[in-house]
C-alpha cells in the first residue's frame, strides 16, 4: 500500500514536507494534534474561545517558524510547547500566574513522580462511598481549580498520555524539575478532592 509520505514515513519526512510547505503535511498535522491541542488549551485557560485564538496563533506562528524546527524533540512536543508558551502569556495577562516553585521534595517521591509511601486518605470511607462517575466528575472540577502549573502536568501525562520526556520537551523543564511538579500537582488535587 502507498503513502502519501504523511501517515507513512519517518517523523524527518514529516518535518521535511511541512518545511517544504505540503498541504497534506499540514492538513493531517492539523487533523492529528488540532483537536488535542484545542482540548489542553481549555484545560488550561478554562474558556474555549479564548484557547481556539491561542492554538490558531500558535499554529500560524509553527508555520511561519517551521523552518527553525531542528529536531531535538518531536514535532508534538514543540506543537505543545507553543501552545502551552501562548496560554501561559495569556495566563500571565489575566494576572493568574501561579509558580510552584523549584525546590526538590525527594523523600516523598521516586523518579516517576509517584509517591514514595502511600498516600493517607484515598482508602477511607468517603470514596468508597461515592459511585466511580461522581467521583470522577470530582476530580475533573477541582483539577480545573489547580493554578496552572499543576494543571499542566497533569494534563500532559494523565489526559494527554504524554512521556515524561515528552512533557520536559513541551514544557521545556528538567526531568527533575518534572517530577518535582507532578508530585506537587498530584498533592494538591488528592487534597482539593478530599477537602472538596
Amino acid at each position: 500500500m502507498q503513502g502519501d509520505g504523511v501517515h507513512q514515513g519517518s517523523e524527518t519526512d514529516r518535518v521535511d514536507a511541512l518545511k517544504a510547505g505540503t498541504a497534506a503535511a499540514w492538513t493531517q498535522l492539523l487533523s492529528h494534534h488540532g483537536p488535542s491541542l484545542l482540548a489542553y488549551a481549555i484545560r488550561m485557560l478554562g474558556d474555549r474561545s479564548t484557547a481556539e485564538e491561542i492554538v490558531q496563533d500558535s499554529l500560524v506562528n509553527i508555520y511561519h517558524t517551521i523552518d527553525r524546527f531542528d529536531g531535538r524533540c518531536s514535532i508534538k512536543s514543540w506543537l505543545y510547547r507553543a501552545v502551552h508558551n501562548n496560554a501561559i502569556d495569556e495566563i500571565r495577562r489575566r494576572k493568574r500566574y501561579v509558580d510552584v516553585g523549584h525546590e526538590a521534595q525527594e523523600a516523598y517521591f521516586d523518579e516517576a513522580g509517584r509517591w514514595i509511601n502511600d498516600c493517607p486518605g484515598w482508602d477511607g470511607l468517603a470514596p468508597k462511598q461515592m459511585d466511580e462517575k461522581r467521583l470522577l466528575g470530582i476530580v475533573r472540577q477541582q483539577m480545573d481549580r489547580l493554578p496552572h502549573a499543576h494543571r499542566e502536568v497533569l494534563l500532559l501525562k494523565e489526559v494527554e498520555g504524554f512521556s515524561g520526556q515528552e512533557i520536559c520537551d513541551a514544557l521545556d523543564i528538567s526531568p527533575g524539575n518534572l517530577r518535582i511538579r507532578i508530585h506537587r500537582a498530584r498533592a494538591a488535587l488528592r487534597a482539593a478532592v478530599v477537602e472538596g
